[in-house]
């Protein structure tokens, strides 16, 4: 396995010393809320309530008030016999659920988890929020805290490694961890960062603040235009990709090609460390089913575009060879468009 023949424990030091450069660690005290003041503490909506929202808004909801907004099965679903997460994390959620957004919705904190090509139809729904709340997406791809920012103040963009799979209405699976790492996008400062991280600490979600979200969104563009393309045309989980040594092969070029693309546009990005992190992504996630895989499973839209195209067009600006990226997005457009 070419770039890979150092041991393990190696791999790892690589990963976190690298990491620990660029993430900002904090490490206050968390304080100590009883049960009754925390309860009431943050009011959260999730708006696009599919397996990413659904997952975090039912952890979030079992100390702090939480709204769903999701589609109608799903959301009937949870309001009769609650939200079951299931794999790594067992347990039945109670959160509010809605279709629509309710006129008596005061949140602290909004987030957007709706697929990168409704972000803007999303923002319209949330247009009463944008100076109260503080918006934080956690969405695939390049441009959705752009086009969030030119509706809302304050904004939060973020990446999640994540892995979790919609079983069906009413049920997603947590099927991998990963690291999740916010930071300031649009008049956001650092109580408020610090605040967010707790909130999810709380829940049992760890998150790492940075000083420099931008290059951490092209990092997570690298990671994923690598894995989701190829498992969604291969029809694998995440994890065979390493396991199958022909598959390993595609996903360390397609890696490479989209490194090269994110330096030259400017993010502080090493191309082996995020080759590593790639692998290393795939196999905590090993059992899920990507996003993109999904999607065609579903016979949906899948987000290639958000995905794959930022690549192509860096590629194009920048005169950068990217074949492999192009033929998985193309053979991604096709099966789309498959009857």
């Amino acid at each position: 396995m070419r770039g890979f023949k150092s041991s393990e424990a190696k791999k790892f030091r690589t990963f976190f010393d690298f990491y620990k450069k660029r993430a900002i660690r904090i490490t206050t005290p968390k304080p100590f809320f009883a049960p009754r003041e925390f309860a009431g503490l943050v009011e959260i909506l999730v708006f696009g309530a599919g397996a990413m929202g659904s997952f975090i808004g039912g952890l979030l909801s079992r100390r702090h008030k939480v709204l769903l907004i999701g589609r109608a099965e799903h959301v009937d679903a949870i309001r009769e016999q609650g939200l079951r997460i299931t794999g790594k994390t067992a347990m039945i959620a109670k959160p509010e659920v809605a279709t629509t957004v309710p006129q008596r919705a005061r949140p602290d904190f909004v987030f957007v988890t709706t697929k990168a090509y409704d972000t803007a139809t999303a923002m319209g729904s949330l247009e009463r929020f944008a100076d109260r709340s503080v918006f934080v997406t956690l969405q695939n791809g390049l441009g959705n805290a752009e086009t969030i920012a030119k509706a809302a103040r304050r904004v939060i963009a973020g990446t999640t490694a994540i892995g979790v799979t919609f079983v069906g209405p009413g049920e997603v699976r947590h099927a991998g961890v990963g690291d999740t790492v916010f930071g300031a996008w649009a008049n956001v400062g650092e109580a408020e960062l610090v605040r967010l991280r707790d909130v999810l600490a709380e829940a049992g979600i760890n998150a790492e603040l940075t000083s420099d979200i931008r290059s951490e969104l092209w990092s997570k563009l690298v990671v994923n235009a690598s894995i989701n393309p190829v498992a969604a045309v291969a029809g694998v989980p995440n994890g065979r990709l390493v396991r199958d040594k022909r598959l390993l092969t595609i996903l360390e070029t397609i890696s490479r090609e989209a490194a090269a693309v994110a330096k030259a546009e400017g993010a502080a990005v090493d191309a082996e460390e995020l080759l590593h992190r790639t692998v290393l992504v795939a196999k905590r996630t090993a059992a899920n089913r990507g996003s993109m895989l999904q999607d065609l499973d579903r016979h949906r839209r899948t987000e290639i575009d958000a995905i794959a195209g930022p690549i192509i067009r860096g590629a194009a600006r920048h005169r950068l060879p990217v074949p492999l990226t192009q033929a998985f997005y193309a053979v991604v457009r096709a099966r789309e468009a498959a009857p």
